[in-house]
C-alpha cells in the first residue's frame, strides 16, 4: 500500500515536469509546429495524469490530507507554468496568466482563511468547471498557434479565447469566496 501511495505522488508531481518541459521547450525552439505538438503531447500527458491519479487515489483508498492539498497545487503550478508558457512565445496574452494567478492565490488564502474560522472548506464544482476550461483552452490556444504557422492572422481568436478562459477562471474565485462568506455567516452547531 505504501508504495502504491508514493506511486500516486509521483505521478502527481509528474505534471508540473511535463508542464516544465513544455516551458523549456519553448524557451530553447520558440514557436513552430513542432515545439506544438510537442507541447500538445506534453499537455496531455499532464491532463492525463491529473485524471489518472485521482482514479488511482480513490479506487485503492489512497486519499490523504496531504493529497486533497498536494493535488490542487501541483494542478495550479502546471497549468501556470504551461500558459506562462504559452505568453513567452506570444501566443497568449500575459494578462490571461496574471489572473489565473490571482484567482489561485486567491483561493488558497480563501481556504486558509476558512481553516482559521475552522471551517471546512470542500472542493468547489466551479473549481473543476476552471481547471477544465483552462486545460481545453490550452489546447485550442495550441491549434490556433498551429494554424497561425500558416500564416493565418488568429489574434482575435486568441483574444475572446483567452477572454472566455479569464471569465471562467474568474467566475471560480467569485464562488469560493462568496461561499466562504456563505460559510462563515452559518451559525455554529453547538
Amino acid at each position: 500500500m505504501k508504495r502504491a501511495y508514493v506511486y500516486l505522488q509521483i505521478l502527481t508531481v509528474s505534471r508540473v515536469f511535463l508542464a516544465a518541459g513544455v516551458a523549456m521547450l519553448f524557451a530553447a525552439f520558440g514557436l513552430n509546429i513542432l515545439t506544438i505538438l510537442v507541447a500538445a503531447a506534453l499537455g496531455g500527458l499532464a491532463e492525463l495524469t491529473d485524471l489518472y491519479d485521482g482514479i488511482l487515489a480513490r479506487k485503492h483508498n489512497l486519499t490523504s490530507d496531504f493529497g486533497k492539498f498536494f493535488d490542487p497545487y501541483t494542478d495550479s503550478i502546471a497549468r501556470l507554468i504551461l500558459y506562462f508558457s504559452l505568453t513567452s512565445v506570444g501566443l497568449v496574452p500575459l494578462w490571461l496568466p496574471a489572473f489565473m494567478a490571482l484567482r489561485d492565490v486567491s483561493v488558497s488564502y480563501v481556504r486558509l482563511f476558512a481553516m482559521k474560522e475552522r471551517v471546512v472548506m470542500a472542493s468547489r464544482m466551479s473549481g473543476k468547471v476552471k481547471a477544465w476550461g483552462q486545460g481545453v483552452g490550452y489546447f485550442l490556444l495550441l491549434i490556433i498557434g498551429l494554424l497561425q504557422q500558416f500564416d493565418l492572422d488568429l489574434s482575435a481568436l486568441v483574444f475572446y479565447l483567452a477572454l472566455c478562459v479569464l471569465l471562467i477562471t474568474l467566475w471560480s474565485l467569485i464562488d469560493y469566496v462568496a461561499s466562504l462568506i456563505l460559510l462563515l455567516r452559518k451559525p455554529s452547531a453547538g
